[in-house]
């Protein structure tokens, strides 16, 4: 039964459901989630922390995504991601006026809209005052027009938000996210590597990439730049479910897959999936191929 109650992450009014196990909200800036009860819930320490963690649900349910079962591992990883930057906030609010004002002669008031909950979890923001600036910057930008007593979208800022609606779907790149143990380098090597290039995509492991900084942000980075992300939760890692989680987020295909022996471990929320068994490495690259067209289509890069 849904009753009112803070959100257990920005403390705001929300529906609660007082589940035992695994109690959820319906937050108005966070959207909707839950967790499990009997591992706990990590600790939120300061605002940054609670923007990112609001803001990457918000991602989550923009694409019909549920969070669930959330666990503390996975929040910390989330809040310590390094805070979008203030044009792609920018653009994350463009995208929520552009859904709800349409057109030029749609106006809204700037100051009414930046208290707006669900305007600030999606764009990371703080409070009003970090909703205005994006509100200013689109302005600055020329994506919104101000007629004095209210903001409408321009023709260009329409024009850029229906390019931000495409999403990365030209990009070359498959992001595979699988455990880094060396009983692995033959799956990767006659598995995934071949089987992503067959089907015309450029396969990236972010541990055959050089980069300068920490690796959540690159990882965060690439998953941006892919087209798909294919997620191997053979060994059971955090990191995995994390990934697959945060490319939901973005509306990005996944395809799970699974060494045979291990499907029984999977977490009971994504048992449901159509996962790839693997026997061999190269039944999983054949495999692969004919996921990859069927549901993402043929790369660029593939044989004509």
């Amino acid at each position: 039964m849904w009753t009112k109650a803070p959100c257990k992450i920005c403390k705001n009014d929300a529906d609660h459901v007082a589940d035992s196990f695994f109690p959820g909200w319906k937050c108005p800036r966070c959207g909707e989630f839950d967790y499990d009860a009997t591992v706990g819930w990590a600790e939120i320490k300061t605002a940054d922390e609670l923007v990112q963690l609001s803001g990457w649900v918000r991602e989550q349910n923009s694409v019909g995504v549920v969070p669930v079962r959330i666990m503390p591992d996975l929040a910390r990883r989330v809040m310590r991601r390094r805070m979008p930057l203030l044009l792609d906030r920018a653009d994350m609010a463009l995208a929520i006026i552009a859904e709800r004002f349409q057109r030029p002669e749609n106006w809204f008031v700037p100051d009414v809209l930046s208290h707006d909950l669900e305007l600030q979890g999606r764009s990371y923001s703080r409070d009003h005052r970090d909703a205005m600036l994006l509100i200013n910057i689109l302005e600055a930008e020329g994506n919104l027009r101000n007629g004095g007593a209210g903001c409408s979208l321009s023709i260009r800022g329409i024009l850029r938000a229906e390019t931000l609606g495409r999403g990365t779907s030209n990009a070359v790149q498959g992001f595979v996210a699988m455990s880094f143990d060396t009983s692995l380098h033959d799956a990767w090597l006659n598995g995934f590597e071949p089987g992503i290039r067959g089907a015309g995509f450029r396969p990236l492991r972010i541990d055959n990439k050089e980069y300068v900084g920490g690796i959540s942000d690159e990882i965060i980075a690439e998953i941006r730049h892919s087209r798909f992300v294919v997620a191997d939760y053979t060994g059971q890692r955090n990191g995995v479910y994390f990934e697959a989680g945060f490319a939901l987020g973005l509306g990005l295909i996944i395809i799970p897959t699974c060494r045979e022996d291990e499907i029984g471990k999977l977490h009971f929320d994504i048992k449901h999936l159509n996962t790839l068994l693997r026997k061999t490495p190269t039944e999983l690259a054949q495999s692969l191929i004919k996921r990859i067209r069927a549901v993402v289509g043929a790369g660029p890069e593939a044989d004509p």
